[in-house]
């Protein structure tokens, strides 16, 4: 533990481990040959940032690769070093909505409900009540191989012979294949394109959060004054359409604090120290990652540190210290010419290659990346055992 450095960055960090890389950081600037004016908390201060960074930059991976598994979690979870499984609750919040939109809101909190409207013949135009979203509208054209009696099944209107059948006067072989009832179907379909109208609808605004509902063609229930003429068929007498209450507020299942139903609300305590949120993890800045103590590290790691705390004093004894006099020390009848600039240019250059050494490392680690070697290793495995003999199996 350092005496120095309160943020437990050196917890596990023996003080022989911390004098001895102190000493290994003075010989390395000059000591013994030269004296080199950093003292013990300097050290130990760039030690600890050393860490603090090697740690953020750690941080930053984990919420790269695992802020979505963190999102909607308890924000009072401590994550560092620790691996999250997935959960797929971001993808389940993300699809929820688009989901009922299709009827299909398995994860969703709102009833599905379900109403009717009995229709008018001659009349397009009808009133959904206020308060509703609809979610779909039951108005399709009907099917076109049974809205005339053209069913090919209908054994009541075959004639069958010794060499061939007939049906509706129309000859055809005795057994129908599949694709005949489609091409049937098709060419009624045709049909009802040019000569009739398919069912269709318009839903816009009305008075009062209203909507209304303009349904194609206009409704003629069981063919009631649906005119003249051979073949008018009538449309249904009801109309029905699935729809959600409306809420004012979004998807409220993952929103505010209706997200954590268990959450109160902070204490006066707690909104006076500035405490926000709903106790959920909602974004990278709440999720719980601490820096890393020195003893968590492996050796890896702590190459790295010290590489990097090193660089750090660099700077320190260039640009703090020595450079106090400009790079020159007067002395009587003379300057003394000091290295500050190489020194602090040296330290700074070191730090930004060992930050972006580490950056591509984590980024060559990323979840995606590893997935895509593992996924190319087992390419090449596959391929290199189909160059092999084939086995015999002996009975």
């Amino acid at each position: 533990m350092s005496i120095f450095c309160g943020d437990g960055c050196l917890t596990g960090m023996t003080t022989y481990e911390q004098t001895k890389l102190k000493n290994r950081i003075r010989r390395f600037l000059g000591e013994p040959v030269l004296q080199v004016e950093l003292q013990d908390e300097q050290i130990e201060e760039n030690i600890c940032i050393a860490i603090e960074t090697y740690s953020s930059e750690v941080n930053n991976w984990v919420l790269f690769n695992r802020l979505p598994e963190m999102l909607g979690l308890p924000s009072d979870i401590d994550f560092t070093l620790k691996y999250i499984s997935n959960s797929l609750y971001f993808e389940k919040a993300q699809v929820a909505t688009y989901g009922e939109q299709v009827g299909g809101g398995v994860n969703s909190q709102r009833e599905l409900k379900r109403d009717s409207i009995v229709l008018t013949a001659g009349t397009q135009d009808y009133i959904i009540p206020a308060g509703r979203e609809v979610n779909e509208v039951l108005w399709f054209t009907p099917s076109f191989v049974n809205i005339t009696g053209l069913d090919p099944f209908n054994t009541d209107v075959l004639a069958v012979t010794e060499f061939q059948g007939s049906y509706l006067g129309n000859s055809m072989i005795s057994v129908l294949p599949v694709f005949n009832t489609l091409l049937t179907a098709q060419a009624a379909e045709l049909r009802n394109r040019v000569r009739g109208n398919e069912y269709s609808y318009i839903l816009r605004g009305g008075a009062d959060g209203t909507k209304v509902l303009k349904l194609f063609p206009v409704p003629y229930p069981n063919n009631a004054n649906a005119g003249s003429g051979f073949g008018v068929i009538g449309t249904p007498g009801t109309m029905f359409y699935t729809y959600y209450d409306s809420t004012p507020y979004g998807n409220i299942q993952y929103s505010g604090n209706s997200a954590n139903p268990g959450f109160t609300g902070y204490t006066s305590g707690q909104t006076n120290l500035g405490f926000q949120g709903n106790g959920l993890v909602s974004s990278p800045a709440d999720a719980q990652l601490n820096y890393i103590s020195y003893n968590q590290l492996n050796s890896v790691a702590q190459t790295w540190v010290k590489r990097y705390a090193l660089a750090l004093c660099k700077e320190t004894l260039g640009m703090n210290i020595r450079g106090k006099f400009k790079g020159t020390l007067p002395i009587p009848g003379a300057e003394l010419s000091m290295n500050s600039d190489d020194l602090a240019s040296r330290g700074i250059d070191e730090q930004e290659k060992l930050l972006e050494s580490l950056r591509t490392q984590l980024n060559e680690l990323s979840y995606d990346k590893l997935m895509e070697r593992r996924a190319s290793i087992q390419e090449n495995i596959n391929k290199n055992l189909g160059y092999g003999p084939l086995g015999i199996d002996v009975f």
